[in-house]
């Protein structure tokens, strides 16, 4: 996946469920007890993390063993 459809489909709060190397990684959103909105993403089944801005959430979220910076162009998007 580009990188800017990533970025644009993380604006318009769209939740996604991406494929890499054979895992599921879910993306959503939430809102925390302060009103402050995040962004959550983890495997499929495991807890998410959340994340309060997108810099935050590709330099902190890890696929594998790698930031997910380093793996947007290769991730699929399944819905």
């Amino acid at each position: 996946m580009q990188e800017t459809v990533f970025r644009k489909n993380i604006e318009l709060r769209k939740e996604m469920e991406l494929l890499y190397r054979g895992n599921r990684y879910k993306l959503g959103y939430g809102i925390d007890n302060d009103g402050k909105s995040y962004i959550t993403f983890g495997e499929e089944f495991l807890p998410a993390g959340h994340f309060y801005t997108y810099g935050q959430l590709v330099n902190e979220a890890i696929l594998g063993i790698s930031p997910l910076r380093e793996s947007i162009e290769v991730i699929e998007l399944l819905r």
